[in-house]
This record gives C-alpha cells, structure tokens and sequence, in this order.
C-alpha cells in the first residue's frame, strides 16, 4: 500500500518530479560522458605507449639494464621467445638488439636508439607496421632498411628512400658507422616512436655490432591476465636475467593510473553532491507544500515510519527512473564516440607534444555503468532524508491549520 501511494504521489506534481527526473538524466549522461572523455585521453595514451612501446613485459641481462653496453646480452634469446610465445597468457614475444647512437643526414644529426628487431615479431608485439604512415614497413629497400619517425624525419629533413648514416660504439668499442636508407615513416602520438627510435633489421644491427645475441625481449600478455604471473614464472625458469612489467618499467605510467582511479571517483562525488542538493530542495519543497496533507495522514492513524517511508520512497522511485534512462542516453554517446571518434585535429600540435593521439577514442568499462547506478539510487536515498525527517517532525494539529 505505501509503495502504491508513494508512485501516486509522484505523478500528483507532474512538473516536480519532470524536473527531478530530468536533472538526474542530464546529470548521469554528462557523468558518463565525462568519464568517457577522461578514459580515452588517459586510458588511451596508456595503452599507445604499452602497446606500441613497452609492450606488457621487458627482459634484459641485469648488467645491461644499468651500463646499456652492448657486450651484455640474453643468452639464447631466440630460443627464450619461442618458449614464452607457449606460455598461457601471453600473445606474442619478440627480440630486440638496442645500442645508443646518432642518425645524420647531409643536413643534421640527432640521437636515437637505434633498435634491432625481426620485423614479422615486432608486429605482433607492437603493431609497428600499422603505425607506417608513409612508405613501407622495410619492404622496397634491398640494403639496410630503415624506419624512422616523423618529426625525426621532419628534423633531419629526410624523406623515403633518402640515405642516413646510424654511428655507435660496437661490441669492443670500436666507432661504427654505416649508412641506411629510409624504407617508412612513422606516424604516432607517442614521443619515442617520433623521434626517439630508429628501427633496422636485427640482422644488420648485429651484424655490425659484432655480437651474437640480443639485449631486450618483449612480450605482450592479455589483457586479462596479471603480468606479475608471467614475470614469476619467467624467473624461476630463468633466474640470471631480469625480467620486469610496464609498471616496473614506466613507474610514472602506474602513478598516473592511480592518480586517474581517484579522479574518477572525485568527479562521481562531485556530482552526486550535486544531485543530492537538487533532490532535496525539490523533496523540501514538496513536503512543505503538503504540510496539511501529511499532518491528516497522521492525524487519522498513519505511523510516522510510514510517512518518513513514503517521502523516501518517492525520491528512491525517481531516482531508479532517472539512472537507467541517463545511462542509456550515456552508453549511446559513447557507442558513437567510440566508433567515430573525436577529432581533435585543430590542437594536434599542443596534443602530440604530450604524446596524446589528435583522435580522441572515449571509452567506459562496463562495471562504471554499474557503479554510477548505485551511486544514483545511495544519492537520492540520502537526498531524501532531510525532508523525509522533516514530514515527520510535523505536530498534526498545527499542520491542519495550515492552508
């Protein structure tokens, strides 16, 4: 009976409760497109540098790890990649030969790190070869291919097929220089891969390196699975090298992880704070337009509980109204914005220099949804308790002198 006299009273003052109902809409769809928005910039710019960078998990000799000289290697690292490529969880693994050196073209010079790599490999770790945004991904050249990106391109003022000379320090120190040509240009919003990186076959880094092994494996995992378990297990298998996760390799990336996990949850209670102050002016309001009414319900017998139960009810209803019609109208703005994307081209330069794509992606996980609608229905129980004491506090027999 009182969940039935409660929904009536509801549609009693139709505009109050539009109103109500509405500024919880608006409020969840702007919530949800918010966090949107903030899971495409941060999410996103994590999932570039991982997936297109670090990778899940990098192993290196531990002595290579503090020197960087090339003379420390993983021993059997070929044969290493092919045993973690069959371990559950992992989805590809590739080699690496690293050295430290500079690019020079008839123009300029800059440092990079120069990266040996199987190129078939690298793609499945780091889909470098979907990151190709002028010429090939070492194809069309014979002889020492290169790949560089383009603001170190733009730097040099290089373009495809134009000749570069790579210097470093081989295995016994020795000065090396040898010249490349440039088979592909990079095109990211990550900073490394800009102009950071220059990209050769392994085969031709090692050759002129003089060594026989390489110096970093990289492995991506699925998303589902902890890398620490892959770390672990490595460890135990191979105890003299030094495998680590992204977190271990890029602390800054687990700090801004955490730091967005708070943020997230700020936003959710600024708006809900928010809401709680909307619903309870309006709850007020209704209460104390209704002082005559609530004091004859308690003057003919109905228990205070049940009066305090009834105005909880009403904004509770309103509340599991709202929450489903914004968060459809939320899931329906990111579904376009998650295909389309945002295009924010007109800031590209500003954007790229942070290492944030100028396509803005927005994503939301499902158990955000969840979250905001509980979040909505504790916001409007709370939002209702004030007037709901109010309605209670009432002495019957003044409360029918009122008009």
């Amino acid at each position: 009976m009182l969940v039935k006299i409660a929904w009536r009273n509801i549609w009693r003052s139709r505009g109050r409760s539009l109103v109500v109902l509405g500024s919880i809409v608006v409020g969840i769809w702007a919530l949800v497109s918010a966090v949107g928005f903030m899971n495409g910039f941060i999410v996103g710019y994590m999932a570039d540098i991982i997936n297109h960078d670090i990778s899940s998990i990098q192993i290196h000799n531990p002595e290579f790890k503090k020197d960087k000289e090339v003379k420390y290697v993983i021993v059997d690292g070929e044969q290493k990649v092919q045993t973690i490529e069959g371990w559950a969880g992992v989805k590809a693994a590739t080699s690496r030969v690293l050295v430290n050196g500079m690019i020079a073209s008839p123009k300029k010079a800059s440092g990079v790190q120069i990266r040996g790599i199987d190129p078939a490999e690298e793609s499945q770790v780091t889909q470098l070869d979907s990151l190709i945004g002028e010429g090939t991904y070492f194809e069309g050249i014979k002889r020492n291919p290169i790949l560089i990106g383009k603001k170190l391109a733009e730097k040099l003022g290089v373009g495809v097929k134009s000749k570069v000379v790579l210097t470093f320090t081989d295995a016994n120190l020795n000065l090396t220089s040898a010249a490349f040509r440039i088979a592909g240009i990079i095109e990211s919003s990550s900073i490394n891969l800009n102009e950071g990186y220059a990209f050769v076959k392994q085969s031709d880094l090692i050759r002129l390196l003089g060594i026989q092994d390489v110096h970093e494996i990289a492995v991506l995992t699925d998303p589902q699975i902890d890398e620490a378990t892959i770390v672990a297990k490595y460890k135990e298998s191979y105890p003299s090298d030094l495998p680590e996760t992204w977190r271990e390799i890029a602390p800054e990336l687990a700090l801004i992880q955490e730091m967005y996990s708070s943020m997230l949850y700020v936003l959710i209670t600024i708006v809900m704070i928010a809401l709680v102050f909307g619903i309870l002016n309006t709850m007020l309001m209704a209460v104390l337009e209704r002082f005559k009414e609530l004091g004859m319900l308690m003057a003919v017998g109905m228990a205070r509980i049940k009066v305090f139960g009834m105005v909880l009810l009403e904004t509770i209803f309103i509340g599991v109204l709202g929450a489903p019609i914004g968060l459809l109208f939320g899931w329906l703005t990111m579904l376009y914005y998650t295909s389309h994307g945002i295009d924010l081209s007109a800031y590209s330069e500003g954007l790229e220099s942070f290492g944030y794509s100028s396509i803005l992606y927005p994503y939301i996980e499902d158990s955000t949804y969840m979250t905001i609608a509980i979040a909505v229905v504790i916001t409007a129980f709370v939002g209702a308790v004030y007037p709901a004491w109010k309605a209670i506090r009432l002495k019957p027999v003044e409360a029918l002198h009122k008009i």
